[in-house]
């Protein structure tokens, strides 16, 4: 029997949808379809990958974007949009999938539900009890989650607990959080140390910011990793601004304190390096990162800033992060690589007739 077929639609913003996408053909029991805005970025998938590259849902003399009565998120009118869902549903047409999993979009949900496919929607932290996202919800077979049911939204559950699947997130290989005998948190007497700063793709942090909580905190060194803002500011002696860089984990690891934005994927990285965490979220749609971070401090103690702009003492709260335990994020949100695989197959069988299960 063949396996089962996925098609991944993996939103064009940022690198951390393409890269659960990987985490689906990593798991080698499905031949997986790509489709994405753009080119394909080679180095977030396998060579060889199935790639579709999509039109871009934007144009430079687009003007229009109906509200379409709240039901969809992005309705603008033009032949790119056109180009755009007919290469889709080409590109479904060949690939024949068992399954489309969309990562994420309501207007590509609804899309493929409507092409005649079972659908399954990711299912993200935030406020999402608007319209578009409700009838989204609705309408899909199937929500999934990169994250344990544990740290669900208990209104979600009781409306969708019987169509929701809790992926969770793989064990990385390279995971430095492995041993649960130590607290991971930093040695007073080192104290102070070195701060990792981890930003995203599609960072909203201004470099003043950093500037400021650097230069309040003039004793500890200060490395940047990612995307800021520049603004001309005078960077002091204790600040370093890497940019993006290749590999994090080196980083990560050598740090007594890692502040990270609460984007999932941004998260995930900061938890397998087993350190203590502060979490500051970005600016995003539906509240995303600020809603993840606080669902994460309840869960499991670390501690969050609402935002850079927050009035701080950053002395007292970077000893304080470094004091909490450097492995309580790994503990919450990973499993072992063969029970991710296992739970992603449990879904797929779930909704497909014949799908082989572990």
């Amino acid at each position: 029997m063949s396996a089962p077929r996925i098609s991944y639609y993996a939103h064009h913003v940022g690198s951390g949808h393409l890269r659960h996408a990987r985490r689906i053909i990593d798991a080698s029991v499905f031949e997986v379809q790509v489709t994405s805005t753009g080119p394909n970025r080679g180095t977030l998938l396998p060579a060889g990958t199935n790639y579709v590259s999509l039109t871009a849902d934007v144009h430079p003399e687009q003007t229009n974007q109906p509200a379409a009565g709240g039901y969809l998120h992005y309705a603008p009118v033009g032949r790119h949009i056109t180009e755009r869902f007919a290469t889709l549903n080409q590109a479904w047409k060949r690939f024949a999938p068992d399954l489309v999993m969309v990562d994420v979009s309501v207007e590509v949900a609804l899309f493929a539900k409507l092409s005649g496919y079972r659908v399954a929607m990711r299912r993200m932290p935030g406020k999402r009890s608007d319209k578009a996202h409700a009838m989204a919800y609705d309408i899909v077979d199937a929500l999934f989650a990169y994250y344990p049911q544990e740290l669900e939204d208990a209104g979600h559950l009781e409306r969708y607990a019987h169509k929701s699947h809790y992926l969770a997130v793989p064990r990385p290989a390279t995971n430095l959080a492995e041993s649960q005998d130590s607290s991971g948190s930093a040695d007073a007497g080192t104290l102070p140390g070195k701060v990792v700063v981890q930003t995203s793709l599609g960072s909203s942090i201004g470099q003043a910011d950093i500037v400021r909580a650097a230069t309040c905190a003039s004793q500890w060194s200060w490395e940047v990793l990612g995307s800021v803002n520049p603004d001309g500011s005078r960077i002091p002696d204790n600040l370093r601004f890497h940019g993006v860089v290749p590999d994090a984990a080196p980083f990560l690891a050598q740090a007594a304190v890692v502040i990270t934005s609460s984007g999932h994927n941004a998260v995930s990285a900061a938890a397998a390096c087993g350190r203590p965490v502060l979490l500051i979220p970005e600016e995003r749609p539906f509240d995303e990162q600020r809603c993840y971070a606080s669902i994460l401090q309840r869960a499991t103690g670390c501690l969050m800033l609402d935002s850079w702009q927050s009035p701080a003492d950053w002395n007292m709260i970077l000893e304080q992060t470094a004091q909490t335990d450097g492995f309580a994020l790994a503990r919450a949100l990973f499993i072992d690589p063969e029970e991710f695989t296992g739970r992603l197959r449990s879904m797929a069988g779930d909704l497909v007739a014949g799908i082989s299960r572990c």
